[in-house]
């Protein structure tokens, strides 16, 4: 007498097989967003590294000289901390292969609709407010924050006299959210001259 599966069996048989497969679905579906939720963690520790780079690299070859806004005017200070667009302006030494520019140019970190951006003008004191070259360094930053040390004192505007508007701060921190994770950079621009002109 052949023996079959009865009916109960099947069904029973079927309500395990369908359990085992709900679980390996959910077991790869969390892998599947733990691995995604590692990857943009460290793109995200990439461009914050990336970003914290350029910035101290140009304030390491920053040159402590003046420069003149668009209309022609000297800025307040060989460092610039514009409270209007919440931005740092300065010049740095960048090498570059044309001979017909110069090497000292201007540079300027700004938040821009959420984006921390570089922007590089062509020389120290450029006339034309579009001819520069623009680097979005980060994305969804919100709360830019720039603050500065001078004589072991945090003050939120620089220059803060006549004689600041000569030197670099000591320090400058500068802090940020993203995703609602904050942030500082403190970088050391290490000028110690003061721009005797």
């Amino acid at each position: 007498m052949n023996k079959g599966f009865t009916l109960i069996e099947v069904l029973v048989s079927l309500v395990i097989l369908s359990l085992i497969g709900l679980i390996c679905a959910q077991i790869l579906s969390s892998a599947i967003e733990s691995e995604q939720s590692s990857s943009n963690k460290l793109n995200e520790i990439k461009e914050l590294s990336l970003s914290s780079t350029i910035i101290r690299r140009d304030l390491r070859q920053a040159v402590n000289v003046p420069s003149r806004d668009f209309y022609g005017d000297q800025l307040p200070s060989t460092f610039y901390y514009d409270q209007l667009s919440n931005s740092i302006i300065f010049n740095t030494s960048i090498k570059n292969l044309s001979l017909s520019s110069s090497n000292i140019n201007r540079v300027q970190y700004i938040l821009d609709n959420n984006f921390f951006i570089r922007k590089q003008y062509f020389s120290s004191s450029p006339y034309n407010e579009e001819d520069y070259s623009q680097t979005n360094l980060l994305n969804g930053v919100d709360d830019l924050e720039f603050t500065f040390m001078h004589q072991n004192k945090w003050y939120q505007e620089w220059p803060i006299d006549k004689t600041t508007s000569r030197i670099f701060p000591e320090l400058i921190r500068i802090d940020f959210s993203i995703s609602n994770a904050d942030y500082f950079w403190l970088i050391d621009p290490n000028i110690e001259f003061i721009y005797e002109g």
